[in-house]
């Protein structure tokens, strides 16, 4: 009997050490990338990542400029996405998910010639005109590149409120994107994204 009322103790007292779990706003937070049930972080995950980036995709395909005048494809160029949080992100992770369900559906293409995310292949290959090793029917030609109709640029920023007994703390994310057309230079769409996390303030690893 002493021995299964100390292990009673000890657990009780393991369980008063633990500190609350964190709680997120995003109603896909606790699914793992397979589907079964996975941790919540206080950082930014796939999952957070993921919810951001279709809610605001469907933002943008509800508006009346997602659809280009004459029915071709906008030409987007991502420009720049800038990491406002106290972590180390790659904000790759958002604007890939983003191209790739915009492209999905027929309405954008992006280009790899301009913006945050050119290549030096498209004007490299033009020099290869001078050369005399490579086959010149193949060499690409000056003035066929196509200019970009939109840019898709924006910010992650985050943060961060302590309560008073200082138990406990939030973070705030908001995951802000615009889309400015290029000949009239106006913002023609935004999509804000937030992300609440609640958790101990125990034990917080940055």
């Amino acid at each position: 009997m002493k021995k299964i009322s100390l292990m009673a103790v000890m657990a009780l007292a393991l369980a008063g050490c633990q500190t609350m779990p964190v709680v997120s706003s995003n109603p896909n937070a606790e699914l793992s990338r397979t589907g079964k049930p996975g941790m919540v972080s206080f950082g930014l995950q796939s999952t957070d990542f993921e919810y951001a980036a279709k809610k605001a995709v469907q933002e943008f395909l509800e508006s009346p400029y997602a659809q280009k005048p004459g029915g071709s494809r906008w030409v987007v160029q991502m420009g720049d996405v800038v990491n406002d949080t106290t972590f180390r992100i790659d904000t790759a992770s958002m604007t890939s998910r983003m191209k790739r369900d915009m492209t999905k559906t027929g309405q954008f293409i992006f280009t790899g010639a301009t913006g945050a995310e050119r290549t030096s292949f498209v004007q490299d290959s033009r020099q290869l005109s001078k050369s005399k090793m490579f086959k010149q029917s193949t060499v690409a030609r000056n003035g066929t590149v196509i200019a970009p109709d939109l840019e898709m640029l924006g910010a992650i920023r985050q943060r961060t409120l302590v309560d008073g007994s200082g138990k406990q703390q939030q973070l705030e994310y908001e995951f802000d994107f615009r889309v400015v057309e290029r000949d009239s230079g106006l913002e023609i769409f935004q999509a804000f994204v937030p992300i609440e996390k609640l958790g101990s303030n125990q034990n917080f690893a940055w």
